[in-house]
């Protein structure tokens, strides 16, 4: 068993410390406790095995489904890490979206699974159809794992497609596995969830994102009885349980999810605009309006160099499309703020015009 270099996450750390304009980072804004109103004492000895009765009927009344349904975990990396341990053996056949986050095809291969990616096509915006992908459904799969909205970049999975796969796994008897983080995203085409379509299909998502509150390290898996009891016994080899402070502040986050939202909507409206107006400004690039607020604007060449040159000359950073396995692009977060975002772009644009020919 090894695990590769999480090159993404290393990036992300350095742009943290170095960069005074995060363009890449794919979280939304930040909040602090005060945003959320008095949060109750707790008893700070106390945690509970796959998450206390009343944070599971909250997730349940938000996201669909029975308490029952859900096991919180420690962050959405525990709650990856988990499911493809629990499903997992040596040699076991898995099919990964590509591009996509890291770890989703780093961690089955790490596990020795036999991994094969399946390419989101450029042509169509990176766009899944449901007959492409059932056509690269190989006979032996055990494992098809794919992220919705996609990261890196920000393509949606649409209701027919989310409810091909679901009966594809039922109908083949495979699983299949979203890491639906970035879902809630989409607001003005709101995405299905796959979670509770079957005995077959299995979602984990973050309080992180969307909710900006990534320090409490609260995730969580909605999948059937048979997979949630096999989680639950890796997990008793990893948190054991989750955090029964972040739980306590947990609900009180939750329940302030319809302010959550509505700043988070009017951030991608104005970052949107402003991603828009630069990107018909620039030369030699290739927009693609994204539904939530990644993208994956294409500027050809070698990204590498262009993520280098921005963080030491300009201070800012970019994830470089070869943290995802590609060339060409960068991952671009639209909801950081409008000012940012446009003083960001702006030292894009300057980069840009700075490098030969080859590389942009």
């Amino acid at each position: 068993m090894r695990f590769e270099r999480f090159d993404l996450l290393a990036r992300v750390i350095e742009g943290h410390a170095r960069a005074e304009f995060d363009l890449s980072s794919s979280d939304m804004h930040g909040e602090r406790l005060s945003y959320f109103g008095g949060v109750p004492d707790c008893d700070l000895s106390v945690s509970h095995v796959g998450g206390g009765e009343e944070l599971r009927s909250e997730l349940a009344h938000v996201y669909g489904g029975a308490a029952e349904d859900y096991i919180v975990t420690a962050g959405a990396s525990e709650a990856n890490f988990a499911v493809c341990a629990a499903l997992l053996e040596a040699g076991d056949r898995v099919l990964v979206e590509h591009p996509t986050y890291q770890p989703l095809e780093a961690i089955p291969r790490g596990l020795g699974a036999a991994v094969t990616l399946l390419d989101r096509p450029e042509a169509l915006e990176f766009r899944f159809t449901a007959d492409g992908i059932q056509e690269a459904l190989p006979r032996d799969l055990r494992l098809l794992i794919l992220t919705n909205l996609n990261n890196p970049t920000g393509a949606a999975l649409d209701g027919d497609a989310v409810r091909a796969v679901a009966d594809l796994a039922e109908e083949r008897g495979f699983h299949v596995f979203i890491d639906e983080t970035f879902r809630e995203l989409s607001f003005d085409e709101p995405l299905p969830t796959i979670g509770g379509l079957n005995e077959r299909t299995i979602v984990s998502s973050t309080l992180s994102k969307f909710y900006g509150t990534g320090g409490l390290r609260i995730g969580w898996v909605r999948a059937g009885a048979t997979v949630r009891r096999r989680l639950q016994s890796v997990l008793d080899y990893l948190s054991a349980t989750p955090a029964g402070p972040s739980e306590i502040v947990a609900l009180s986050v939750l329940r302030a999810r319809e302010k959550i939202a509505s700043r988070n909507r009017r951030l991608i409206e104005e970052g949107r605009k402003v991603a828009r107006e630069w990107a018909a400004a620039e030369p030699n690039l290739v927009w693609h309006e994204p539904p939530g607020h990644l993208t994956f604007p294409g500027v050809g060449g070698n990204t590498l160099e262009l993520a280098e040159l921005l963080l030491k000359e300009y201070g800012t950073f970019i994830a470089p499309a070869e943290s995802f396995g590609l060339q060409g692009h960068f991952r671009l977060n639209i909801g950081i703020g409008a000012e940012k975002l446009q003083e960001g772009l702006r030292c894009v644009s300057r980069a840009r015009a700075r490098l030969p020919p080859r590389a942009r």
